[in-house]
């Protein structure tokens, strides 16, 4: 089993990677892990608490690594000690507890926990979610075309998707961060897809471990970019053909 140690230093490192490409300027972007069951940790007499909207009940008694609201990702590896969250989902999975010593949680912890709870119906362990500023799906989101659109695009442009994000992608039109209802909307689409965009925003990607998630992110990111590419060395975008890309999901599907 994964000690919380040991998982501190895996998101200490995404997140110096992710600062490294650019796509965590100031304190933006979060990561969280959820522990396997049986991982637990005391937090403490007088815990701060962040009481959830509706019950989460797949998540009650679960343990979670967040990182902290107004975390920098570029000092991750040097505040791994203060800005690492250790969360205890409360008996009932009504509220979340933390060590009255440690920051609050990223403001997206809605998210995180509503992500989460899709873990035990997917029969994993464990999950990850990273969620970052990348520019070029900033830049890409930012357009006027319906999110269908931009999926089709996305998932066309690099064989990758299709190869190693069976589920795909999904597009949300902006919402105000850090709310219980964009929470919702983005575990919804998680039911079904492998990174979510929030237009205008950035990128989630939800996965069994977190290697795995910040794969779907830079993925996404990299289909972005050869989009932007596309449109500015030949005025449209291309991507792969109706017929590459059956054949590609045909020599795809399992025997």
């Amino acid at each position: 089993m994964k000690k919380l140690t040991d998982t501190k230093i895996d998101i200490a490192e995404i997140a110096s990677h992710l600062a490294r490409m650019g796509w965590s300027e100031a304190n933006a972007g979060n990561i969280s892990v959820l522990m396997p069951r049986g991982t637990t940790f005391d937090p403490g007499d007088n815990p701060n608490s962040y009481h959830f909207h509706e019950p989460v009940r797949a998540l009650a008694g679960r343990t979670l690594l967040i990182t902290a609201t107004g975390s920098r990702f570029r000092r991750m590896k040097r505040d791994i000690d203060t800005q690492i969250v250790p969360v205890t989902i409360t008996e009932f999975g009504t509220g979340a507890l933390w060590p009255s010593e440690f920051p609050s949680p990223t403001s997206e912890i809605g998210t995180h926990i509503q992500v989460h709870s899709l873990t035990p119906d997917l029969g994993w362990e464990t999950s990850a979610i990273v969620h970052t500023h990348s520019t070029k799906m900033l830049t890409l989101s930012s357009s006027d075309l319906p999110g269908e659109m931009l999926q089709d695009a996305v998932e066309r442009a690099h064989p990758e998707i299709s190869i190693l994000m069976r589920k795909g992608l999904a597009f949300l039109d902006f919402a105000p961060p850090g709310t219980w209802e964009l929470g919702e909307k983005t575990r919804d689409e998680f039911k079904q897809a492998n990174a979510v965009i929030w237009r205008k925003h950035g990128i989630l990607g939800f996965a069994e471990d977190l290697e795995m998630a910040c794969d779907y992110v830079e993925m996404t990111e990299k289909a972005a970019e050869i989009l932007l590419l596309e449109k500015s060395a030949f005025g449209n975008f291309l991507g792969l053909k109706d017929r590459e890309l059956e054949n590609l999901r045909d020599e795809l599907v399992p025997d």
